[in-house]
């Protein structure tokens, strides 16, 4: 009886020290500290087990918050160490035992198996994670509550995946990880793999402007068919990582690569992604087109590092941070022009406006971002102070001739 009773309270102090640590804010670190020390010293199987129940709880919250697999892990890795993310991925492999796999989304189980999760996760997966890490005993407490801290300070995010256990509305699961390939698509792809594998920006340019070309075409006429077939496609939403450094320059990049493939990007600043909303083929191209502008933008800048004279501002923070803003601008305004081109040729192929469709389905994506996020405010985005940053961004997105008009359009046809 006397044993009971004190693992019992163990238990119960294990419990509330736990969530005491967990969720104390800034200025409280001693409190916090304190409070590791005081598990540390409890009984280790009392611990364990309460650690066990609070990380599964937090993750199955998560989950009911918007979050997928994939983003939960990049946020606890955002704000913790290798031993956390590890920790995670043990437990979330653990949570994905409890649902049956006819109740989990195609699209979230891709997600877990790109994740690559253990193979085995017991239900005591804290303890045997404790038996795996070279940490002291205070050294494993503190990593149970940086995880434990990561996942308290998840907030609510637009649910763009049913989690485990949870359908849409109408009983249905769409497998969006399965779509039929796409011809068009597939050449894009081709064509920006080809833009990043050349040594030429010139040529990198010009691949990407094709893939650009091909992307609105291919938008401009799956708009004529809905219309014809007076189908009402409904838009869909992605998100999108937006990595350090340089976040401001490359959330701007996305937004311009967005809107010149008819999607709207809304950045969420706290939690550095993006989410993307227009309709499928448009949001596939746009992080297609993205990634791989990213690539190219790496690149020119490590060139201007490498042949810069030692000591130069090539290689310092404000250089790097100008040249991108500057890159994404420039590349916005050639993006535009080769949409103004493709316009215009479809125009004068059909003899009718293409604009009041592309409108049209402009203002279905408004409506969805109205749904999705309400009010939204503009940020101003700091261009950056180093001239000659600024001047290198721009060169290297002027280098070549990007101009659709310059481009032989027959593929596209």
């Amino acid at each position: 009886m006397g044993t009971s009773h004190r693992r019992t309270s163990a238990a119960d102090l294990a419990d509330g020290l736990l969530d005491f640590a967990s969720t104390v804010g800034r200025g409280h670190e001693f409190g916090r500290e304190k409070a590791e020390a005081q598990l540390a010293d409890l009984d280790v199987a009392a611990v364990d087990a309460e650690a066990e129940r609070h990380v599964l709880v937090r993750i199955g919250a998560a989950w009911n918050l918007g979050w997928q697999p994939r983003e939960l892990v990049r946020q606890v890795r955002r704000g913790a160490d290798a031993h956390a993310q590890g920790l995670a991925l043990v437990a979330i492999a653990l949570d994905h035992t409890r649902p049956s796999a006819s109740t989990i989304d195609p699209r979230w189980a891709t997600q877990l198996a790109a994740l690559e999760l253990p193979s085995s996760a017991p239900p005591d997966f804290v303890t045997a994670w404790t038996r795996t890490v070279d940490l002291s005993r205070l050294g494993q407490v503190r990593v149970v509550v940086t995880l434990l801290r990561s996942l308290a300070a998840l907030s609510r995010i637009p649910t763009l995946i049913p989690p485990p256990g949870a359908r849409p509305a109408d009983g249905t699961i769409i497998d969006l990880t399965s779509k039929v390939n796409d011809p068009m698509l597939d050449r894009v792809r081709a064509l920006l793999a080809q833009a990043e594998s050349t040594q030429y920006e010139a040529e990198a340019e010009t691949f990407t402007a094709k893939a650009q070309e091909l992307m609105t075409r291919h938008a401009i006429d799956l708009a004529m068919l809905s219309v014809g077939a007076r189908q009402a496609e409904r838009p869909d939403t992605i998100r999108i990582a937006i990595d350090d450094p340089y976040v401001a320059a490359k959330s701007l990049l996305l937004q311009f690569v967005a809107e010149s493939s008819r999607c709207r990007a809304v950045y969420h600043q706290r939690f550095a992604v993006s989410s993307v909303v227009g309709f499928t083929a448009d949001l596939d191209a746009t992080e297609t087109l993205f990634t791989s502008l990213l690539v190219q933008a790496q690149v020119a800048m490590q060139g201007a590092a490498s042949t810069a004279p030692p000591g130069t501002n090539a290689r310092s923070r404000s250089f790097r941070a100008a040249f991108l803003m500057s890159y994404a601008c420039r590349v916005a305004e050639r993006l535009a022009e080769i949409n103004r081109y493709i316009v215009a040729d479809a125009e004068a192929e059909t003899g009718r406006s293409i604009m009041p469709v592309l409108a049209a389905r402009s203002s279905v994506i408004d409506a969805a971002v109205g749904d999705l996020f309400g009010r939204l405010r503009s940020t101003p985005v700091r261009r950056g102070f180093d001239a000659e940053g600024w001047a290198g961004g721009r060169r290297a997105a002027d280098r070549a001739r990007l101009a659709a008009g310059h481009l032989d359009p027959s593929p596209a046809r």
